[in-house]
């Protein structure tokens, strides 16, 4: 018998998770409302995402605007989304085992062959490494929790963006076009606070909580979502930001949700090649500053989060953390209380960089 933590899934359906949601989407597409299409440059490789109606395309785009490609052809992956209650078609079956799970409810798993699920948080994620196709379902956009709308889709990229050899960690990061820095740190050390007050500073956005790497001779760092996240207390530190806050009315459990681009045109970027990690420490002194810290540390804010977060880690995650933090110089930010002082440090490094 199974552990507890691995039993089946109550609603267990035959068949494959990827048929099922093959089906049900088109289902969904044949409603009447049409279907929404958008282009997105992902790690620079194509990724068409086909909305069954509006409304899971008004609740999650706005996270991948930054990213949105005028390509035509043929997509590196596809992506089919709809959910139940703007479409009114039933919520598919959830097939594997249970994990265990967290606070938030239980989590399922499924792998079989080329085919991989996961169900969290009421949503259903599906990936066919095969054909390169992949379903997200929800049962209503109004009810997804913000840390779900706000980085969507995050365990099908990790599995696709995995396939070509590219992590995806769990860290921000913000720069110029030529280089910048990876901010890396458990919950609650500061990763929001370094890449939020950099929107107004001359550095550009690649993300906050969630981002993709390549290691190698030139390591980079790839934007993944433009979005934000700053508990409601934090917020009142960012008085330009609160214009962009896209959910004003929020459960207390919830963050505010900033997407950068509409913070400030032109402040997201892509990506960059990374020129430095840093470990944010929240000080309580006025100024900020930067000092050396060892590879060791910096595996330690990033390998943690990136590896628990994910199901199932990428087999080379800790490898591919350990060759970037050997490749790169790795510093402790020392967070001031004047938030202005922050992008000017990370500056003054790229500059010296």
């Amino acid at each position: 018998m199974l552990p507890a933590s691995r039993r089946p899934a109550p609603s267990v359906a035959s068949g494959s998770p990827d048929e099922a949601a093959a089906t049900l989407f088109a289902e969904a597409s044949s409603q009447g409302n049409g279907v929404v299409e958008r282009s997105y440059e992902i790690a620079g490789r194509t990724v068409l995402m086909r909305f069954a109606g509006s409304a899971m395309f008004d609740r999650i785009s706005g996270s991948f605007a930054h990213l949105e490609s005028a390509r035509l052809d043929e997509p590196d992956l596809r992506v089919n989304i709809w959910d139940t209650a703007s479409t009114g078609t039933v919520a598919p079956p959830i097939l594997g085992v249970e994990l265990d799970g967290d606070p938030t409810g239980p989590i399922y798993y499924y792998e079989e062959g080329d085919v991989q699920a996961l169900s969290r948080w009421n949503t259903l994620s599906v990936f066919d490494g095969h054909a390169n196709e992949a379903w997200f379902w929800a049962p209503d956009p109004a009810t997804m929790p913000s840390w779900d709308w706000a980085s969507p889709m995050r365990s099908i990229l990790h599995w696709w963006l995995g396939r070509h050899g590219i992590l995806q960690v769990h860290g921000g990061a913000v720069g110029l076009p030529e280089g910048g820095v990876l901010v890396v740190g458990r919950g609650g050390s500061g990763k929001s606070t370094t890449t939020l007050a950099s929107l107004v500073s001359g550095l550009r956005y690649a993300g906050d909580d969630y981002v993709a790497i390549e290691t190698g001779p030139s390591p980079y760092v790839h934007s993944l979502y433009s979005s934000g996240k700053l508990d409601t207390h934090h917020l009142e530190r960012f008085p330009t930001l609160r214009g962009a806050v896209v959910n004003p009315v929020r459960p207390e459990v919830e963050k505010a949700v900033i997407y950068a681009q509409r913070a400030l045109v032109g402040v997201s970027i892509h990506g960059f090649p990374i020129r430095a990690v840093l470990v944010p420490r929240v000080a309580g002194v006025p100024d900020t500053r930067i000092v050396a810290t060892t590879a060791t540390a910096a595996l330690a804010a990033i390998a943690p989060s990136t590896i628990f977060q994910l199901h199932p880690p990428q087999r080379d995650a800790l490898a591919q953390m350990g060759t970037l933090v050997r490749q790169v110089p790795c510093y402790s930010i020392e967070l001031g209380t004047t938030l202005e002082q922050i992008p000017h440090a990370i500056a003054e490094l790229l500059e010296e960089a």
